[in-house]
């Protein structure tokens, strides 16, 4: 989980998010004397502050969140983004169905659209 997506779960929640190390945002959640732990792989329940400091997770839920690699954006002729989920910034998990969404928006006058992988939007940003 990035900063962003990190920030607006906590904010969602009533949360904290922060940064674990090496890049790595967690938000967490005290609910009964209890720690929840939301990463982006999973969420962790432990008993206790000691038993999530000494990561002792009593519950854990693995999430199957597609990666960037995997999910696909709507980019207009500007080179503007679309995600599925604009505040996550998380694009379609499934190619069909953002394509369906830009042949929706082309048959409306809206432009034309061109529907690429999200990795390739972060490999753009990253030489820009």
């Amino acid at each position: 989980m990035n900063e962003k997506r990190a920030e607006a779960l906590a904010a969602a929640l009533g949360g904290e998010a922060w940064q674990s190390g090496g890049g790595i945002w967690l938000v967490t959640l005290n609910v009964g004397g209890k720690v929840v732990a939301f990463s982006g792989d999973c969420i962790c329940e432990y008993q206790s502050e000691e038993a999530f400091d000494e990561s002792r997770a009593s519950k854990t839920i693995e999430l199957t969140v597609p990666e960037d690699d995997e999910r696909w954006v709507i980019v207009d002729q500007d080179g503007t983004v679309f995600y599925a989920n604009n505040e996550f910034e998380l694009g379609w998990d499934d190619e069909g169905e953002a394509r369906r969404e830009a042949r929706g928006l082309e048959s409306r006058g809206e432009g034309r659209w061109q529907v690429v992988r999200a990795e390739e939007i972060e490999e753009t940003r990253a030489y820009t």
